[in-house]
C-alpha cells in the first residue's frame, strides 16, 4: 500500500546568473576538427573560389582519424597542391591502405578516382592504385561503383581489353537503368516461381493449418473425398 503523498510547496524559480567563460590563454592548444562533412564542404568552398591557402590551412589543422578520414584529407590536399608529387604520392598511399567496409564500394571508388585525377596516372604508383581499384571494384559487384569506374575516361583508356570486357560484363549483369531483368535472370526467377507453385499445389491438405493468426491453430473439416474432383 502506498504511503501518503506529501504536498510540496512550489519553490520560487531561481535563475542562475550567467557565468562568463574565461578567455583561453595565449598559446593554449585549439580544438582541431576531423574531416567530416562540414569541414570537407568548407575546404571545397575555399578551393573552388580560388582560396587555396585557406583550404590548405583547414587541411593542415585537421585532426587525424580513421583510415578513410586520413585518405580524404590526403586526397583533398593533393587536389589543393596541383603538381606536387609528394602530396599525390601520399594520397595514393592512403587510398591503397584504406580497406572499405561493406556498403562503401561507391565511396571508395570515387575517392580513389579522385586520387588518380590528382596524380600523374602514368606513374608506377598510380598504375598500382589503378590495378588495385579495378580488382576491388570488380569483386564488389556494385553496379554504381562499376559504372563510375568505366565512365572515367582516364581509367577506361588505360584498362587492358580483357579487364575492360570483364568489368563491362559485370556492369551489364547489374542491369542499371535497363528497366527489365536480363533474360537469364528472368528465366531463373520464373523457374523458382514454377517450383514454388508446384510444391503448393501438391502439398497435402492439413486440417490443422494455421489461420490468420499463426499463433492460433484453427480446426477445419476436410472436404469429403467425393467432393474432390480432378
Amino acid at each position: 500500500m502506498a504511503g501518503p503523498h506529501r504536498r510540496r510547496h512550489p519553490r520560487p524559480h531561481l535563475r542562475r546568473p550567467l557565468e562568463r567563460r574565461p578567455a583561453p590563454h595565449r598559446g593554449a592548444p585549439r580544438h582541431r576538427l576531423r574531416i567530416f562533412d562540414g569541414r570537407q564542404t568548407a575546404i571545397l568552398a575555399a578551393a573552388t573560389t580560388g582560396d587555396l591557402p585557406g583550404a590548405l590551412a583547414l587541411l593542415a589543422d585537421t585532426e587525424p582519424g580513421d583510415s578513410w578520414e586520413n585518405a580524404v584529407t590526403a586526397v583533398l590536399t593533393a587536389l589543393c597542391r596541383p603538381g606536387d608529387p609528394h602530396a599525390a604520392a601520399d594520397a595514393i598511399d592512403r587510398c591503397l591502405t584504406f580497406e572499405p567496409d561493406e556498403g562503401l564500394a561507391v565511396f571508395a571508388t570515387r575517392l580513389t578516382l579522385t586520387a588518380i585525377d590528382a596524380a600523374d596516372p602514368d606513374t608506377p604508383s598510380a598504375r598500382n592504385l589503378l590495378a588495385h581499384l579495378t580488382s576491388r571494384t570488380g569483386e564488389s559487384g556494385d553496379g554504381y561503383a562499376l559504372r563510375d569506374l568505366l565512365t572515367h575516361h582516364g581509367v577506361r583508356d588505360r584498362l587492358e581489353p580483357g579487364r575492360k570486357a570483364a568489368l563491362e560484363q559485370a556492369l551489364a549483369a547489374c542491369a542499371l537503368g535497363a528497366a527489365a531483368l536480363p533474360q537469364p535472370v528472368r528465366d531463373r526467377l520464373e523457374e523458382a516461381l514454377d517450383r514454388a507453385r508446384d510444391v503448393l499445389e501438391k502439398s497435402p491438405f492439413d486440417p490443422g493449418s494455421p489461420g490468420g493468426d499463426p499463433l492460433e491453430r484453427r480446426t477445419r473439416t476436410a472436404p469429403p473425398s467425393d467432393a474432390i474432383r480432378p
